[in-house]
């Protein structure tokens, strides 16, 4: 057993975090045609963070947590993201429409068995309960790293 006072193996990451707006809603209406919309996006989530250089580190639920190298590549695949269910979404009626809000933050987080922990996460699901539906919210430290690099 380590020491208390041994430090936890620690990393800067580019986090971002997605969570359905208005789940219980949606489920209340239709578990079915909810779940069965939602397992699609959740994929489709997962495509998108790959295809921009991130992994998914964990599901919970009707949410999404995923790690970038850099803060550039979390907020363009932020932004494809939403682009994406945008588009996916106009050929749902609204109220059967499954919007995410998106958090993203630049911080340290804590690695054990293959998830991220700590202050760095703490802050992205802040942020995301911040951005409204079918956007994104960034933290200072997320603003500061892109600024002049992306449009």
């Amino acid at each position: 057993m380590a020491a208390e006072n041994d430090r936890l193996p620690r990393k800067l990451s580019a986090i971002l975090y997605a969570d359905v707006a208005g789940y219980s809603r949606l489920m209340g209406d239709n578990e079915d045609r909810t779940h069965r919309l939602l397992r699609d996006y959740l994929d489709l989530i997962a495509t998108i963070v790959s295809s921009n250089s991130g992994h998914v580190v964990h599901y919970a639920g009707d949410a999404v947590l995923a790690e970038f190298s850099t803060a550039t590549q979390a907020l363009e695949c932020s932004v494809n993201i939403q682009n994406n269910l945008k588009a996916k979404n106009l050929k749902i009626r609204v109220n059967e429409q499954i919007q995410f809000r998106i958090g993203v933050n630049l911080g340290e987080v804590i690695v054990d068995r293959n998830d991220i922990y700590g202050d760095g996460v703490n802050v992205v699901a802040r942020l995301e309960s911040l951005a409204t539906p079918g956007g994104v919210c960034i933290s200072e430290s997320v603003k500061a790293a892109v600024v002049n690099k992306l449009s």
